[in-house]
């Protein structure tokens, strides 16, 4: 057998390039495709938290006589989420699989406290201070509240944030606590492909685009429990 016969079966130097070439672009093809499903995934487990969330704030308050739970900032000494561990008792169920805060172990330099939850509650559902009237909380029963269904209670907080709850009434700048916040430092809005998951107050659950909730100009808020 001649040596030109030995080599017929073998790929060209060009032939191996194109091949290489061939499978990077497929590789430049997929990766996103593959990073964007697992993203995906991710929100979905979330989505089932938040629907877990929801149904264990629904039981609670099936229970108490329709209060909402009470948080660190109502006085009760427990964050919302300790007082539902009865009700799901799943601690990673407090976790998004997609968060990247990285203070869950140990504070950021300069903070005493750890990022305890993903996740927040509204601050117009916790008890109004006696004596102190306002109109950006005190809206701590279901029968306060407008349209349930349509006011969200439960959302992602922002990266590292160490609070357990958010305070839409804030977000504005003529609110009656001299108090404004900037709500993109208090939740996060594209963690899951564009969208971030929400518990409303009959306590279902939905990946939303947050401006389809608060358009910052008054026209459009579903936190406020006094909308229709």
């Amino acid at each position: 057998m001649s040596k030109r016969t030995k080599l017929r079966g073998a790929f060209t130097l060009i032939e191996l390039l194109v091949v290489i070439a061939i499978f990077a672009v497929l590789a430049a093809l997929l990766f996103p495709a593959f990073a964007r499903a697992k993203d995906t995934a991710k929100g979905s487990v979330c989505l089932s938290n938040s629907r877990q969330m929801g149904l264990a704030a629904t039981l609670y308050m099936n229970d108490n006589d329709d209060f909402f739970p009470l948080d660190s900032h109502s006085g009760s000494g427990s964050s919302w989420f300790e007082t539902l561990t009865q009700y799901s008792r799943t601690k990673l169920l407090w976790r998004c699989p997609s968060d990247p805060s990285v203070n869950f172990e140990q504070p950021l330099q300069g903070s005493q406290s750890k990022r305890l939850t993903s996740y927040g509650t509204n601050y117009y559902a916790t008890p109004e201070i006696p004596g102190e009237p306002s109109t950006t909380r005190g809206f701590n029963t279901l029968t306060k509240v407008v349209n349930p269904a349509g006011t969200g209670y439960i959302a992602e907080l922002s990266v590292n944030n160490i609070q357990e709850h958010f305070h839409p009434g804030y977000w504005y700048r003529n609110n009656d606590q001299g108090l404004t916040l900037d709500p993109k430092k208090e939740l996060i809005r594209l963690i899951h492909v564009g969208r971030s998951n929400f518990v409303f107050m009959d306590g279902h659950a939905k990946s939303l685009v947050f401006e389809s909730l608060f358009s910052g100009d008054g026209r459009v808020d579903r936190f406020d429990p006094r909308r229709e």
